[in-house]
């Protein structure tokens, strides 16, 4: 993957060159992005770059023997590891060499834009989270402690490093310290905080921002052939995510999905907090277990998008119109939902979702968890309701 292939701002990506142009390449590199950044991409072309036989000074040529092959990601001293689980095919003591085909597919086809939802899918691993566990530590250290095949560097990417687990964590540690020599370890983040401090001592941390506004927009225009106005709507839309922005219409029917569930979300904390003789109480059991059914990382993107939504009826009610960027179906909930989503209880409701994502990731019973936050949010309504 070359540089120019890469969807960040230019003063990482020149931060990136002059490390191997000044022959100062870190041997432990943590790159930073949230989600909707193009940090994997980012890595690759790094990698690609270290090891071209005949790179310029912006980028690698495409074209020499180490170029091919890390286009191919077919590249020897290449290693990629990465948030793995059982599935229907692999039953037992799952590592990421395992899953290689679908990962090399998953980044070829996308552009290596994806999400860690998107990965979950693709290896169907269904409601399970992905650990990288001891066994691809163990693979990363047989292969460090080898010679490297072709390449001037041996290159391991470990994708999602937060999802190390700690007993994985502390047989890295001593490598990621003292590396042999020509060893690069890139580490990828969305959440600095859920790293260990052990692993983040030992990097050099590397930020990378979300692309401005006016710099998705020329993104969209020259790969999408989108005219400004649109591209500047997606862009907007989108919080300037460029996962989103770039499958605008694909995301738009998920989001369609997610408001009906929030919709029916708020409809069932209402009849909780103002129960009449015929509500039916197997309507929330039915609801509760249709979230259970997602599986976790869909509900935390469930989660994530109400969030979302909440900010814009924030925006809503602050006047804001002019920062708004809904759907004709959003603009109708957030009327729908304006006297009960307000300024005055706009951090109650952020605190409940955002509570429910950090409770998914560490695992609480899912019914539970809904239930709790149906009626949590019927206080909210019944104390609206009374003010």
């Amino acid at each position: 993957m070359l540089f120019s292939d890469v969807y960040v701002n230019e003063d990482v990506k020149n931060r990136l060159r002059r490390t191997v142009q000044n022959q100062r390449v870190s041997h432990a590199q943590l790159f930073l992005g949230s989600e909707g950044t193009h940090s994997l991409a980012l890595a690759i072309a790094y990698a690609q770059y270290i090891n071209c036989s005949h790179r310029t000074e912006k980028d690698s040529c495409g074209i020499c023997p180490s170029c091919k092959k890390y286009q191919q990601l077919a590249h020897p001293d290449l290693h990629f590891y990465f948030p793995n689980a059982t599935n229907q095919k692999i039953k037992k003591d799952p590592q990421s060499s395992e899953f290689y085909t679908e990962w090399r597919e998953m980044i070829l086809s996308t552009q290596a834009m994806f999400t860690l939802n998107d990965w979950y899918s693709k290896i169907e691993i269904e409601n399970k989270q992905g650990i990288i566990n001891t066994k691809d530590v163990e693979d990363l250290l047989y292969k460090a402690s080898m010679k490297a095949y072709e390449a001037e560097y041996k290159v391991f990417v470990i994708w999602m490093i937060d999802k190390l687990r700690f007993d994985a964590a502390t047989k890295l540690l001593k490598t990621l310290e003292e590396p042999d020599g020509k060893t690069l370890f890139v580490l990828i983040t969305e959440n600095h905080d859920k790293v260990l401090k052990t692993v983040l001592s030992r990097t050099q941390l590397l930020k990378i921002n979300k692309l401005s506004t006016d710099a998705l927009v020329d993104v969209l225009m020259q790969t999408k052939h989108y005219d400004a106005s649109t591209a500047q709507y997606i862009a907007i839309s989108s919080d300037n995510h460029l996962i989103h922005a770039m499958r605008t219409q694909e995301d738009e029917n998920e989001d369609v999905f997610k408001l009906n569930l929030f919709v029916a979300c708020m409809r069932l904390a209402y009849q909780l907090a103002f129960p009449s003789h015929t509500f039916d109480f197997n309507s929330v059991v039915d609801f509760i277990s249709k979230l259970e059914a997602l599986g976790r990382e869909k509900q935390k993107d469930f989660l994530r998008y109400v969030i979302s939504f909440v900010r814009k009826s924030m925006l809503l009610d602050y006047n804001l119109n002019n920062l708004l960027r809904i759907t004709k179906q959003e603009q109708e909930a957030l009327l729908k939902f304006r006297s009960f989503i307000h300024k005055n209880n706009v951090s109650v409701f952020y605190k409940y979702f955002n509570d429910a994502i950090s409770h998914i990731e560490y695992n609480v019973n899912a019914k539970i968890l809904f239930a709790d936050l149906l009626i949590s949010l019927s206080y909210i309504l019944a104390k609206q309701k009374t003010a």
